[in-house]
């Protein structure tokens, strides 16, 4: 007699035939991983059966799915085949997420989507390289979107919630500044981001508070894909400088969104730079450098993110002028400077200047820069800190000073454990490889 779960429509037969089995989906990725086992192949997940088990459902790549049917027909006693569980029919088209493109994305429909609090796990996330990501920026210079001012004002805020998420992104940023991008500080930190989505999508509008909401959404936007970027978790980080981006477009006016926007927009340009997409890190800070009325501090840590981005890209003339720029606004401060921008000094910028000279391939030039900012870091700042004996032991190794180096390597052992950092942990293991070769 057939089983009854043949009778089941297609997208349902798999779990039909599960229950009639009294397998659990974790049984079967159990017995296939005995299999993969066999193999020599590491396993998979125990909850990897459960996108095949959605209404919607996703399909087992080949391997995967000559190993789940191996193992139904196994426990069925008799043969289970592709036709039999709707694996034989034409894929369904996959629903386009707005956070592939969020610069291209309706704005409440990416932010309902954001709100939803899964999308950013996904692992198959693509880097935006090229005009898809500079595109989200550019649109910054064409101004607001026709529909923005007609864009209709929803929940009424009160003061005291946005003045708490005000509150809450500095705090996010000082906990970052202090310990690294630890996993707990950044779940709660893309928490905190998530449920201020839904604040921001249900409170468009203009109006004094709604413009005070939605700056510190950007800051939690800028500071939360800083913290991404940290983890190494590039195109995540990427999304939410997007999504950022994307609101700066319909938000309010004000020089404090405009600015916040900015240091979103020069972030999103380091990380590029970081990852060697020079032309987008340059279009970037472009576009940055354009904002009005910077206040110098602002002006300041733009200039350093282009000496970074000049360094990276071999542009010894860069270095210099970028330098001399970032300096002197540095030494004409004014009274506007936002608090987010007040961490760049001048010894924050011997550690830009000597990182630039050593990613153009003068690491000569970069030891007594890189050296005084060793001796300016505070041991508050364990991450910066960190960062700094990094680079100045790279800089010494590729000087031909071995024993200096692993004198700092072993100094930035002892740091590690006190920092959350995957990107400067990842570095530090790849220059111990390269020292102790």
């Amino acid at each position: 007699m057939e089983p009854a779960a043949l009778d089941v429509p297609p997208v349902t037969v798999l779990a039909a035939l599960l229950q009639q089995l009294g397998m659990r989906p974790e049984q079967l990725i159990a017995r296939m991983n005995e299999r993969r086992a066999r193999r020599g192949c590491s396993p998979l997940s125990l909850k990897a059966a459960y996108p095949w088990l959605r209404d919607v459902p996703s399909r087992p790549q080949p391997d995967n799915q000559a190993d789940a049917l191996a193992v139904l027909t196994a426990r069925a006693g008799r043969c289970i085949t592709a036709a039999d569980i709707g694996w034989d029919l034409p894929r369904p088209r996959a629903r386009r997420r707005h956070l592939d493109a969020p610069g291209d994305a309706p704005l409440e429909a990416l932010l309902d989507e954001i709100s939803q609090g899964d999308t950013m796990d996904r692992r198959n996330l693509l880097l935006l390289t090229g005009a898809a990501a500079t595109a989200p920026a550019l649109a910054l210079l064409l101004g607001p979107t026709a529909d923005a001012a007609l864009a209709p004002t929803g929940t009424r805020l009160s003061e005291n919630l946005v003045l708490s998420i005000e509150t809450t992104a500095r705090s996010l940023r000082e906990m970052d500044d202090s310990t690294g991008s630890a996993k707990v500080d950044l779940t709660w930190g893309m928490g905190i981001w998530q449920s201020t989505t839904r604040v921001v999508a249900q409170a468009r509008g203009h109006s004094p508070l709604v413009d005070r909401l939605q700056t510190a959404y950007l800051e939690l936007s800028e500071q939360v894909g800083w913290m991404l970027f940290d983890a190494r978790k590039h195109p995540q980080a990427q999304r939410v400088y997007h999504t950022g981006m994307r609101l700066a477009r319909e938000a309010g006016d004000s020089l404090s969104t405009r600015h916040s926007t900015a240091n979103l927009v020069a972030s999103a340009a380091y990380q590029a730079a970081w990852l060697g997409y020079h032309n987008d890190a340059a279009a970037l800070l472009d576009i940055a450098a354009r904002t009005p009325a910077l206040p110098s501090a602002l002006a300041a840590v733009i200039s350093e993110r282009r000496v970074y981005a000049a360094g990276q890209r071999h542009d010894t003339d860069g270095v210099l002028r970028f330098r001399d720029e970032a300096l002197l606004h540095l030494d004409t401060p004014d009274q506007l400077a936002p608090w987010w921008a007040t961490w760049l000094t001048r010894d924050s910028m011997d550690a830009a200047t000597g990182r630039a000279w050593l990613a153009c391939g003068h690491p000569a030039r970069a030891v007594p820069y890189l050296s005084r900012r060793i001796g300016a870091s505070s041991p508050d700042y364990p991450r910066d800190h960190l960062y700094a004996v990094l680079d100045l032991a790279d800089t010494v190794y590729q000087c031909g000073e071995n024993d200096r180096a692993r004198e700092l390597l072993a100094q930035a052992e002892g740091l590690i454990g006190s920092v959350s950092s995957q990107r400067l942990a990842h570095r530090h293991k790849s220059l111990v490889s390269a020292v102790t070769a």
